[in-house]
């Protein structure tokens, strides 16, 4: 079931919605009673469950979807100058929460004995796209 669990979180790393992200949480933290489980299953403890889950924090939806969409004006230029000003108010947000996600990576490339590109790549996450405002 842990593997499950993994395989889980990897696949939603991406995921920006709050509802689905509470959703995995309570999914996570469930009490695994009636299932049998072999011995030599691979398994996370606690903390690299607690750290899965703050990595996998994002930004409220409606903050992302705005963000998305200004980036997306970004780079087709049609961004239009009071939207520029908003975007770049909530660039330090994002680069807030990426700078949060990087910390809890490195936390668990410690536990895991290696580094934050290895934790990166056996999760499936890509460093986020570089856009400049």
């Amino acid at each position: 079931m842990q593997s499950t669990k993994l395989e889980l979180i990897k696949k939603i790393a991406s995921i920006q919605s709050e509802e689905l992200l509470e959703k995995i949480k309570h999914f996570l933290r469930e009490e695994d009673v009636d299932l049998e489980i072999p011995e030599k299953a691979p398994s996370l403890n606690k903390k690299e469950t607690e750290l899965l889950l703050k990595i996998n924090e994002g930004l409220p939806e409606a903050v992302q979807l705005r963000y998305n969409e200004l980036l997306s004006k970004l780079s087709a230029e049609s961004l239009t100058p009071p939207e520029h000003n908003e975007l770049l108010l909530l660039v330090p947000k994002v680069e807030a929460k990426n700078a949060e996600r990087l910390k809890y990576l490195a936390q668990l490339a410690k536990l895991w004995n290696t580094s934050v590109d290895g934790v990166m790549d056996r999760l499936g996450i890509k460093p986020p796209p570089v856009f400049y405002a």
